[in-house]
């Protein structure tokens, strides 16, 4: 049977042989490990980032770190890939009551820390820590945001921000601030050979995946001789490949928006035998479908993560990343996904 070897504490991981056998590429975002080849590596080895301003993240103990321009944002929860959003309260970190005039649209307010804030005027509500606070205006409205913090030592950071779920957080001072989208791409594509390959991504749906743009959150999106092939998240299928005429050969497990939790999806690639399976997690049935209809194009010249590069942005966390470079039978990618 085919094992991940995930049970291996972080300590002992980097030391050992902790991807599964046969892996040619492995990325551990968890635990900040990557392997090419039998080589260790860090993912930050792999990865490059672009991303003109700083971003926050949070780990599974809720800390926050703040991460340079420019870099991957990494923690034990995984990698953090999400679109741009701008947080339009002021002084965040040091909050107090402020009255805000918003246009028509979706917004959403949260807290970080400590505390809670109520929302009055044209939407009324209570945003607290692991709750944040979704609301629609359609017309102009004024908002007041009312913080209510335990004492001055207690870490509160306030958030408002026009979009339909929350994203992490955005330090503000006089002025609202914007952080720029994670567009992640691999520096060498190369190691992904679509006519014989499996690949494993989990990942940790945090953004509601029926309001993705689109319908489509990318897990992982490749490009070869103009064709473009990913798998995803979302509403709608969850593999898709293309062929040399941009034809698609495989569409594969339309299970409808995914459940919020861990998920794994395994695609398996071989010319005219390809399958795509997904975890119970998922749709609460899980699955394995398969297709004989094409071969996928070489060579793959870009590999983006978490996104399309523009768009289409998971607004999640990928936590790991197998790649082996051959058609697993369809029982071991059930097994992958198990």
């Amino acid at each position: 049977m085919m094992s991940l070897e995930l049970g291996i504490c972080t300590s002992d991981r980097a030391a050992a042989k902790w991807w599964p056998e046969g892996a040619a590429l492995a990325i551990d975002f968890t635990a900040g490990l990557a392997m090419r080849n039998g080589i260790r590596l860090s993912p930050a080895d792999l990865l490059v980032c672009n991303r003109s301003t700083p971003g926050w993240t949070a780990d599974t103990q809720g800390n926050l770190n703040e991460t340079p321009p420019d870099r991957i944002r990494l923690t034990n929860c995984g990698l953090l890939v999400e679109e741009a959003r701008e947080n339009l309260f002021l002084h965040s970190g040091s909050p107090a009551t402020r009255s805000l005039v918003l246009a028509p649209g979706s917004y959403t307010l949260s807290v970080h820390g400590q505390g809670h804030a109520a929302l009055s005027g044209s939407a009324t509500g209570t945003a607290s820590p692991q709750m944040p606070l979704s609301f629609e205006l359609t017309t102009s409205g004024t908002v007041t945001v009312t913080p209510h913090r335990p004492s001055q030592e207690h870490p509160m950071h306030v958030q408002l921000e026009a979009g339909p779920f929350a994203t992490s957080p955005i330090a503000t001072g006089a002025s609202p601030v914007t952080r720029a989208a994670d567009a992640i791409t691999f520096a060498d594509p190369t190691w992904l050979t679509p006519q014989a390959a499996t690949l494993l991504v989990e990942w940790e749906q945090v953004a509601p995946a029926e309001l993705a743009q689109n319908g489509v959150q990318n897990l992982l999106r490749w490009r070869a001789a103009g064709t473009v092939s990913r798998l995803r998240s979302g509403g709608r299928s969850l593999a898709q490949v293309q062929d040399a005429s941009q034809a698609l050969i495989l569409n594969a497990g339309s299970v409808g928006p995914a459940l919020g939790g861990t998920h794994r999806i395994a695609l398996s690639l071989a010319p005219n035998n390809m399958a795509v399976g997904w975890s119970n997690s998922i749709d609460g049935a899980g699955g394995l479908i398969g297709d004989t209809s094409g071969t996928a194009p070489t060579p793959v010249d870009t590999i983006w993560i978490g996104s399309s590069g523009l768009g289409e942005f998971l607004n999640g966390v990928i936590r790991r990343l197998v790649f082996w470079p051959t058609r697993l039978p369809d029982a071991i990618v059930q097994q992958l996904v198990s």
